[in-house]
């Protein structure tokens, strides 16, 4: 086993973008301290504390290598409620090897296509976080991305008539060439006019121009996934692991 000392190395010891997004915790200025980052032949581990909310260990590479090194890694992170997380099909097979239970399966979705060229000319860049937090309060109080979070950078959305909110979404969680897409609510009384896909388009758009964009939607999403899967989105399942 070696540590990787920064989110370049990841960067250099594997291409899953699942696990160079969790790299983050290895940059100076990351919010929370205590990321590493380690490598096992072809296995590469990422602890990432309180990344969107939670202590994430992602990993990746072939099984056997992938449960040698947590075997090695997990019983050094004293931290409660860890959920190692991996694509769904390595994950599972690591659990079978660790004795770990699956569980929660969702969706992890990259940009696969060139970005959203069409215009969104009623989207914008917003500097009202307090709008932004009352909008998120009545349309998704369960985000997970708020205005005061640290790992918000920016939010675009798109306003009414008199100037409310009425779609939002979050630029945030930033990594070396991998950029994130999280909170995304439309005001119930506006929801079915595609106010949110504009958002997501501009997004999209904006943050491609910096790196990989991805982001993280509930696999019983239906409507999400459309409209994301008409972005140019990918879907790939991934599975967070306990016991």
């Amino acid at each position: 086993m070696q540590e990787l000392r920064s989110a370049n190395d990841v960067g250099n010891a594997t291409d899953d973008l699942l696990v160079r997004w969790a790299a983050q915790a290895l940059v100076a200025d990351y919010p929370h301290p205590g990321g590493a980052a380690w490598q096992h032949r072809s296995a590469v581990v990422v602890y990432a504390p309180k990344l969107s909310r939670n202590d994430r260990v992602v990993f990746s590479g072939p099984a056997d290598d992938c449960a040698e090194l947590l075997a090695e890694v997990l019983p050094t992170l004293r931290v409660d409620k860890l959920r190692p997380l991996a694509r769904t099909a390595l994950a599972h097979r690591v659990a079978s090897r660790l004795g770990l239970e699956v569980r929660a399966t969702f969706g992890w979705m990259e940009l696969s296509a060139a970005p959203p060229s069409e215009p969104t000319p009623d989207v914008e860049w917003l500097d009202d976080d307090q709008a932004v937090e009352s909008l998120l309060r009545k349309a998704n109080p369960r985000a997970y991305l708020f205005p005061d979070d640290p790992g918000a950078r920016r939010w675009a959305g798109i306003r009414g008539a008199d100037g409310t909110v009425l779609s939002v979404g979050g630029d945030c969680w930033a990594a070396p060439g991998v950029r994130f897409i999280s909170g995304v609510a439309t005001h119930p009384d506006h929801r079915g006019a595609g106010l949110a896909a504009e958002v997501c388009a501009f997004l999209t758009r904006e943050l491609a121009r910096e790196g990989d964009v991805a982001l993280m939607v509930d696999a019983d999403n239906e409507p999400a996934l459309k409209v994301y899967r008409r972005l140019g989105y990918r879907y790939h399942s991934v599975s967070a692991l306990a016991g």
